[in-house]
């Protein structure tokens, strides 16, 4: 498999959105939401606009404090953890200033469970002028009209929908070795419900056994009734 981004409408929404929000005119605010089920490639096209832009990437995890979080920040820039809480924000948003490096935040409902993270996030927004991405799971939308002190901060979001049979296409172009053909890309299409993360598996198992036969494309009747991965697709709510 080919290590290469596929740009699928989502993967170009947000590189297009992302360009908006840095060229946004003085004033407006600057956080963006990045949004989607489980499998809809949010990761990689994160990754991938990270490094891009030079960002800061951070992960939330369940543990996160406004201490632990600013700490997280402070390593990926480099510099050590402080005991003061405003030290670090200082120096978080004197680094970010300067350098005008975007702040990404993964992973970013649990935020919503502690109103001190999203003030010491705001904090860093309206501080330091740069853009802040957050990354959230199916459903963070309806949860952020509540936290109004970062809801009304963002001026951009990308929701990460279902692939298309064409994005199907180009994701197949982009990361597989072997030819898969139309019947075969529409049967791993439909099973995988637009789910970029299981038809990567499928189109990695079709990989795998075009090669090991020195077939140049796999069709569905070389495919049979083989499986194409294990379980289901995700639940989409409002999905295509």
């Amino acid at each position: 498999m080919r290590n290469k981004l596929a740009f699928t409408k989502s993967v170009g929404a947000l590189a297009d959105t992302f360009d908006e929000l840095a060229a946004r005119d003085y004033g407006i605010p600057g956080m963006c939401l990045v949004h989607g089920y489980t499998g809809a490639g949010k990761t990689t096209a994160i990754t991938w606009l990270v490094n891009r832009k030079r960002g800061v990437y951070v992960r939330a995890t369940s543990q996160w404090t406004p201490t632990t979080m600013l700490a997280s920040v402070m390593r990926e820039l480099g510099a050590a953890p402080l005991v003061r809480r405003q030290a670090m924000l200082d120096h978080i948003v004197e680094q970010l200033t300067a350098a005008q490096r975007p702040l990404f935040v993964d992973e970013a409902d649990y935020l919503l469970r502690d109103g001190d993270m999203l003030e010491a996030l705001r904090d860093v927004h309206d501080l330091s002028h740069v853009p802040v991405v957050l990354i959230g799971m199916q459903g963070i939308e309806r949860r952020l009209v509540h936290r109004p002190q970062l809801a009304r901060r963002l001026s951009h979001w990308v929701e990460f929908l279902p692939s298309d049979l064409a994005d199907a296409r180009t994701l197949a172009t982009t990361v597989c070795e072997v030819g898969v053909d139309d019947e075969l890309l529409a049967r791993l299409h439909q099973e995988a419900k637009g789910s970029v993360g299981l038809m990567t598996v499928g189109l990695a198992r079709i990989e795998a056994l075009g090669k090991a036969n020195g077939w140049a494309t796999v069709t569905a009747s070389l495919w049979a009734d083989r499986k194409l991965f294990i379980g289901g697709a995700p639940r989409v709510e409002g999905g295509r």
